[in-house]
């Protein structure tokens, strides 16, 4: 659980013509603070979202929103919401704690009610990688990279002493490659090999439909915490793909975007 915080009140002035609107979700968010530490979760969570609905982004009101669906047992939605405030300040070590702790409390209840479980602890490796860094911080990571590396080819071209031209011919190819890992890093940060956003099913037994229509045929089931990717919207339904190839429309109530 966290209070307000110096980047929030940043954010909420923002969206203020003056100080009114930034005291109002001050109040909104000291209001939903002050509903948690009286074990008024749901009032804490609609405080949260009437702030998130209002348009602000910050990684401690998802931090809180997730915490407050935990204390409900409500894991879906405290994954997503753990996930949203990761994205928002990438590799901070509390919410990776909490994200954890909600996914094997997930895995700990599947087991006990169908004998077995399968929930995804860590993402795929090439996202684990830049999972802690920031898109901002690879994008400028990269131009640095560019830089030093057309750098280092003029100041070869420039040198006429045989051990620097050496040393430089052998830093060429090194930024050359960082610069190749930087750029990949930065795409798959900015989810360029991988079609539609990021979600998370909410509940357990979602039903997977061929169409966005709750007559629609069903599917197939989705388990409360799987990873989703949300390719289209329509009306009330998202059509998602979900591990293991399977696609098809769900409720939006079902699957919370990240």
């Amino acid at each position: 659980m966290r209070t307000l915080a110096p980047c929030l009140m940043g954010v909420l002035a923002l969206f203020a013509p003056g100080t009114a609107a930034a005291q109002r979700a001050d109040a909104v968010f000291q209001q939903a603070n002050e509903a948690y530490f009286q074990g008024d979760y749901e009032g804490a969570i609609r405080g949260y979202e009437l702030l998130v609905e209002s348009g602000i982004e910050d990684p401690d009101v998802a931090y809180n929103l997730g915490t407050a669906h935990a204390r409900l047992g409500r894991w879906g939605h405290a994954i997503r919401w753990f996930e949203t405030a990761l994205r928002l300040r990438p590799g901070d070590e509390g919410t990776e704690q909490a994200l954890a702790a909600a996914r094997a409390a997930l895995g700990r209840r599947q087991a006990d009610a169908h004998g077995e479980a399968v929930v995804q602890t860590r993402p795929p490796f090439y996202e684990a990688v830049v999972r802690p860094f920031s898109e901002n911080a690879l994008a400028w990571t990269v131009l640095l990279l560019d830089l030093a590396f057309f750098g280092v080819l003029v100041a070869r071209r420039l040198t006429r002493g045989e051990t620097v031209r050496l040393a430089l011919g052998i830093a060429i190819p090194l930024v050359g490659v960082l610069l190749v890992l930087g750029g990949l890093g930065l795409a798959v940060k900015a989810g360029a090999f991988r079609e539609g956003d990021p979600g998370v099913v909410l509940v357990q037994d979602a039903t997977v439909r061929e169409g966005p229509d709750p007559r629609a045929q069903p599917r197939g089931r989705a388990d409360e915490g799987e990873p989703a990717r949300i390719l289209d919207a329509h009306g009330d339904f998202y059509r998602v793909e979900l591990p293991g190839g399977r696609a098809g429309w769900m409720e939006q109530a079902q699957v919370g975007r990240i």
